[in-house]
């Protein structure tokens, strides 16, 4: 895929952009440095569901299902071997991915569903929101709701200006870090 936009390179970043680049160097990077200031805040962002209240396993869950669900081939790339290392097996990011429901344990499902409300519906219905209250609390479930709506906006961010995928995979490395320079 050709990109719409000139992606930033690495040679022309000022020190600030190649600041935040260094802690996350990929093409959403590259891209997100077009903008003005929203670059380090939107890693940081993202890094911050790093240290939440979600395990990294439903983080995991939560993406991957935005990702199908917004055909963003980048999100799949970067978290199916962050799935993988979370303990998710193939078969499993295979019904989280189809939303087959059947075959998830219940909070799994539960969480699938709400996800499918958030991005189809752009809010939990009741029965969603519900459901998923018998197995997360009120906090947990405020920060399913930021995870997807983040990964939703990252993934129409890269669809929209047709972002070309990395050669390689990302590292998270030291994507945490820019927390501390997006202030």
């Amino acid at each position: 895929m050709t990109s719409r936009v000139t992606l930033t390179e690495v040679a022309d970043m000022t020190p600030e952009q190649q600041a935040v680049y260094e802690k996350f160097q990929s093409n959403l990077t590259r891209a997100l440095l077009l903008t003005k200031g929203s670059a380090a805040p939107h890693l940081a962002l993202g890094g911050s569901f790093t240290v939440g209240l979600l395990s990294l396993l439903d983080r995991e869950v939560i993406v991957l299902r935005v990702a199908k669900l917004r055909d963003s081939e980048f999100e799949r790339l970067l978290h199916y071997p962050l799935a993988l290392k979370a303990g998710l097996s193939e078969a499993e990011i295979h019904a989280i991915e189809e939303g087959l429901f059947d075959e998830l344990p219940p909070s799994r499902a539960a969480l699938v569903r709400y996800v499918d409300d958030l991005m189809h519906l752009h809010k939990a219905g009741g029965e969603a929101y519900w459901g998923l209250r018998e197995h997360y609390s009120q906090n947990e479930i405020a920060e399913v709701t930021h995870l997807a709506g983040h990964s939703a906006m990252t993934a129409m961010y890269l669809a929209s200006l047709e972002i070309p995928l990395d050669e390689g995979i990302a590292s998270w490395g030291r994507l945490t870090e820019v927390q501390g320079s997006a202030a």
